[in-house]
């Protein structure tokens, strides 16, 4: 019991030293943008959180978080209001949040938002059927479904842009399935199903959510590769993947990001609902330890993780150069002509 204390305390010690560089980080890039594609926007208070972590950032570690791309179902506040709020520093995609239960299509509805509403893109969410589906529910389980095909296919048509499509879930290697997609023949079957409907519509321009959750082991690394080689239209967003790390080689992550630094963007999958003492610190605090994970080689993820040291030129496109080939507005916002 001793030696397990002990041990306990030594961690918590190594810890808390790891951590503390990370708060005492200093960005060698405090000029280069930083735009998030990947935030949950509610209402107008949740948008302003946002400018105060930005604002905390600055002050503390010259991080210019300045720019998010999000996801809004407000039913209480108008798109216009929630973008004053934020001011003007927030683009958004339509949300739908039906695609397991059932479906019909209502692509011409999100056309119209896209064309002529104010909404830059779809917001599609395909994890884990059973996260929507209760035990013997009807509903679509598969992303490649034929019910599904008009709408991809109006929307491939209408140049409507897939951003931050999540598909599947994390699936560990073996020991490490963590409480997820644990089993592998399904977690497979899921990547493929999504594959097929990338190679369907070569047109539809994807960016998926959480690397596609293609990169929880080095073969799965192996296969985003082969995804960016094969679908030029196939970009993903980093969000939510730094507790996963670990799972994998540092080189071969290190090497993902370089060689395919053209389709790769910055995300946090963060939420603006920042409650509990210190919320808008403790955000911050998020933030930096990924920006730490991109742009040095300390160690972050509970000291699990040693950063990638990405060049310059790498972490420009991800952090922003990436972004402002996609998203309509973006330019605009960001002052670029």
């Amino acid at each position: 019991m001793k030696r397990i204390i002990f041990l306990t305390t030594l961690n918590f010690v190594i810890f808390t030293a790891l951590f503390g560089q990370i708060q005492q980080y200093k960005s060698k890039y405090p000029d280069i943008s930083i735009v998030d594609v990947h935030v949950h926007i509610r209402d107008g208070e949740e948008a302003s959180n946002y400018l105060k972590v930005s604002e905390v950032i600055k002050q503390q570690h010259g991080s210019n978080l300045a720019y998010f791309v999000g996801f809004f179902q407000s039913r209480n506040e108008s798109l216009a209001d929630v973008k004053a709020a934020g001011q003007n520093r927030f683009i958004f995609a339509v949300r739908d949040g039906r695609e397991h239960r059932g479906f019909f299509d209502n692509s011409a509805e999100i056309i119209e938002k896209v064309h002529h509403g104010g909404y830059i893109g779809l917001k599609f969410w395909f994890g884990d059927p059973s996260r929507r589906l209760q035990p013997g529910m009807a509903g679509i389980t598969r992303i490649d479904d034929p019910r599904f095909a008009p709408f991809f296919s109006k929307l491939e048509k209408a140049n409507v842009l897939m951003t931050s499509l999540h598909i599947a879930d994390p699936n560990g290697p073996f020991g490490d399935r963590q409480n997820w997609m644990k089993d592998p023949v399904f977690y497979w079957e899921q990547i493929r199903a999504f594959e097929n409907v990338v190679a369907k519509y070569p047109n539809l321009t994807i960016v998926a959510a959480h690397c596609a959750w293609i990169i929880c082991q080095d073969a799965q690394i192996d296969y985003l590769r082969y995804m960016f080689s094969t679908y030029p239209n196939f970009y993903v967003d980093i969000s939510a993947t730094l507790p996963y790390m670990h799972l994998v080689n540092r080189e071969n992550l290190r090497d993902l990001y370089i060689e395919y630094q053209d389709r790769i963007l910055f995300g946090s999958d963060f939420t603006g609902a920042f409650t509990g003492d210190n919320a808008i610190q403790n955000k911050a605090n998020l933030f930096v330890e990924y920006f730490t994970a991109l742009e040095t080689d300390l160690m972050v993820n509970k000291g699990r993780s040693k950063g990638l040291d990405l060049p310059r030129e790498v972490l420009e496109k991800i952090y922003y150069k990436n972004a402002l080939k996609l998203y309509p507005g973006l330019k605009e916002i960001m002052g670029i002509q």
